[in-house]
């Protein structure tokens, strides 16, 4: 008799919770209009205005919002920064720790965090240095393909 009283209550508590969940969840969010963002915000997404059009209306807001931090704009001018083959490089790490098991992501970032800065500095120094050596020798690969052709 308790046991289904308890359950009851549970299953009640349980509907009233989902029925409480907020009314704009159910509304879909509008695309903002590039030209109606504050100048400061323009220039903090500068590099994504040609695209801006083709982003869905989610990711200009998740934009938005990451436009807010006061690091975005060091991070994008560092990115602009970068050679195309340094951003492939990137791009290309990015994708290979995204096809990782969730559970060697979450091992690699514990490293990562556990980590001093001194050893942060020298991990991305041997990481530049092993992609160095591996563009010098695809470089020797092309001449020597060049050479045969």
């Amino acid at each position: 008799m308790i046991n289904k009283a308890i359950t009851r209550t549970l299953l009640l508590a349980a509907a009233l919770g989902i029925s409480a969940l907020p009314a704009y969840a159910d509304q879909p969010i509008e695309a903002v209009d590039w030209d109606n963002l504050p100048a400061e915000t323009r220039e903090n997404l500068a590099p994504m205005e040609k695209r801006w059009d083709k982003l869905k209306p989610h990711q200009q807001h998740k934009l938005l919002r990451r436009a807010q931090d006061k690091n975005f704009k060091n991070r994008a001018e560092r990115w602009k920064k970068l050679s195309p083959e340094e951003r492939k490089r990137i791009v290309k790490a990015r994708e290979r720790f995204k096809d990782m098991p969730p559970e060697k992501r979450k091992e690699l970032r514990k490293r990562w965090e556990n980590m001093t800065d001194e050893e942060k500095r020298e991990a991305k120094k041997k990481r530049l240095k092993k992609h160095e050596k591996g563009n010098k020798e695809n470089k020797k690969k092309d001449k020597k393909q060049d050479k045969k052709d």
